[in-house]
């Protein structure tokens, strides 16, 4: 996304708010070097909550997760969720080269919303703007293009309810 729409977006103006933006972008990327490389669970967590990323309270971040690098504070994760290794959260799409194609896939940044108690497995994508509901199971290798209901499976490319376990026993009180 060029640098002006980025800078509109967060309200900052002028050459003191490019400053400000390109120091912060700066930060994060290098806070997520750090992160990717992190052997520590508690470390990454605190690592991407520096980042931005909106964590809730006993959340596990596995190894190399990538989550959006430019507006990562666009991303929330409820309590004691976990999320497996190298998976992607993203809150932004947009084409960065000069093509036609813009008009037809214009830029967007939306909220993606993690709820409680959610499983995500590994090699997950998860695409811009996808609310994924509380105890929801996410299988390996899927790619969430849609909102999750929550305590429900989904698996696959793209994802979609396998199944409910809303009838578990676990879920029984």
């Amino acid at each position: 996304m060029p640098a002006n729409e980025v800078l509109e977006f967060y309200g900052l103006k002028g050459p003191l708010g490019k400053l400000k933006y390109a120091l912060l972008f700066v930060w994060r990327f290098f806070l997520d070097k750090v992160a990717f490389f992190c052997f520590i669970k508690s470390w990454r967590t605190v690592i991407h909550r520096w980042r931005g990323v909106k964590i809730g309270k006993g959340v596990y971040i596995g190894h190399e997760v990538l989550f959006d690098r430019v507006f990562i504070d666009q991303i929330s994760i409820g309590d004691d969720t976990s999320i497996g290794d190298r998976t992607v959260i993203t809150a932004h799409a947009n084409i960065p080269s000069n093509t036609r194609l813009k008009k037809i896939y214009p830029r967007q940044v939306l909220p993606t919303k993690i709820g409680k108690g959610v499983w995500i497995m590994p090699n997950v994508i998860i695409a811009p703007g996808v609310t994924i509901g509380d105890e929801a199971v996410i299988a390996t290798g899927s790619v969430v293009t849609k909102d999750v209901p929550p305590r429900c499976l989904v698996a696959g490319v793209p994802a979609k309810v396998v199944k409910d376990l809303s009838d578990h026993e676990a879920f029984k009180d």
